[in-house]
């Protein structure tokens, strides 16, 4: 089994570099979603993966969110034996109910609602959500 720390180091190959994380929220995810995702074969697969959003980009996030995520459309590196990393559709924001955070395990929030910021991979097979003031950010995958 892979360990915290090196499923973190993997996963967020898929993000784009301005989204740094942290780590991963370990029980966010089963062990063969995590296997299709990180070592992707000739089969289909579909889950999520949840990472601790770092503090310095919650605050980059947190004065202006959209110039920062301007230039985010590419993931960091590659999967598998994909040569290109993923591209990713320009940005946009919403604001989501919190007690959708609470559902996700991010804990409770003072407001009634959020502002999130979101993005989807250029096939539209993945998706990924950052909602800074949870410090929390998504990656929901679906081949």
């Amino acid at each position: 089994m892979l360990s915290l720390r090196t499923m973190h180091r993997r996963a967020a190959r898929v993000l784009p570099e301005v989204v740094q994380t942290s780590g991963v929220i370990g029980d966010a995810i089963e062990p063969d979603q995590l296997a299709a995702l990180l070592f992707p074969l000739r089969r289909k697969s579909s889950g999520a993966i949840r990472f601790r959003l770092s503090k310095a980009t919650a605050d980059a996030l947190g004065s202006q969110p959209m110039q920062c995520l301007q230039q985010a459309t590419q993931a960091r590196a590659a999967l598998g034996r994909r040569r290109e990393p993923f591209r990713y559709r320009p940005w946009r924001m919403v604001r989501v109910p919190a007690c959708w955070l609470e559902l996700a395990g991010a804990g409770h929030v003072a407001h009634a609602s959020v502002e999130a910021y979101f993005t989807t991979k250029t096939d539209g097979k993945a998706l990924v959500v950052v909602i800074p003031t949870a410090l929390l950010a998504v990656y929901f995958w679906k081949d």
